[in-house]
């Protein structure tokens, strides 16, 4: 028996890395999963994984009308919603001064304006199943990383859902739905890996010795965090911002 038997859940940003590792661990543990993204072929592949467990839905976070048919599409397959993985959302790494008036607005947008309104449209789903919400953050949004240099636009916007997530939890948890952020560092992924590229390998063992677990998480790391918040393990827990991250901030990385 799995811990998520008889649950079901949709899982955003799931074609890559942190999602797609969630969607995979939450079929393993028994859930019924929908996986949504922007690109087919990336759902389809991670579909492939758990083919009568996981499907997928194409999903534009920004969208309001495909947030709402994701939501539908998921009760019209399994006839519930149990757990809401948010995780969708956009990067950036870039300095303050070079980022521009539409990246800034596209980076809030997507990731707090979008998300907030996501979740607003899922309550009436699970409040029927006394389900919950994973919002995946970023140590990003809660510390100021050294270097900081490039997250500092991209940092905001993540510190905003971890304030919308203690802020609203008070007024959820009447309603019999618990909401809690995992906040991930450094995890290998689409963007991860094309910034790690992007360094000499010096730098990339700077980044591991700043890492008390000397390594980069891989998506699993945070799946594994993203499973218990979701699960009936964490029952009692409720407005809170989990970091998983290896002890980078601890360090002072």
């Amino acid at each position: 028996m799995g811990i998520l038997d008889g649950k079901v859940a949709l899982v955003t940003g799931a074609g890559t890395g942190i999602g797609k590792g969630t969607a995979r661990m939450f079929a393993d543990e028994g859930a019924k999963v929908v996986i949504a993204a922007r690109r087919e072929s990336l759902l389809e592949e991670s579909c492939e994984y758990a083919p009568d467990s996981m499907s997928w839905v194409r999903m534009d976070l920004c969208s309001e009308e495909e947030r709402a048919r994701a939501l539908e599409t998921v009760v019209e397959r399994h006839g519930k919603l149990d757990i809401l993985v948010s995780n969708a959302g956009a990067q950036l790494w870039k300095t303050f001064e070079e980022t521009s008036t539409e990246e800034i607005d596209d980076i809030y947008y997507t990731n707090l304006s979008s998300t907030v309104r996501f979740v607003q449209q899922a309550v009436p789903y699970l409040e029927a199943s006394n389900g919950n919400i994973v919002i995946v953050s970023s140590t990003a949004g809660r510390y100021v990383l050294c270097p900081s240099q490039k997250l500092s636009v991209y940092g905001a916007s993540k510190a905003g859902l971890n304030q919308f997530t203690r802020a609203v939890a008070p007024e959820l948890g009447p309603k019999g739905i618990r909401i809690n952020a995992v906040a991930p560092g450094l995890t290998r992924g689409e963007y991860a890996d094309e910034g790690l590229e992007q360094n000499d390998e010096a730098t990339r063992e700077w980044i591991r010795s700043v890492t008390p677990l000397g390594r980069i998480g891989e998506p699993e790391d945070i799946a594994r965090v993203i499973l218990f918040m979701a699960s009936d393990q964490a029952a009692w827990v409720t407005g809170q911002v989990l970091d998983a991250s290896g002890g980078w901030q601890v360090a002072g990385g």
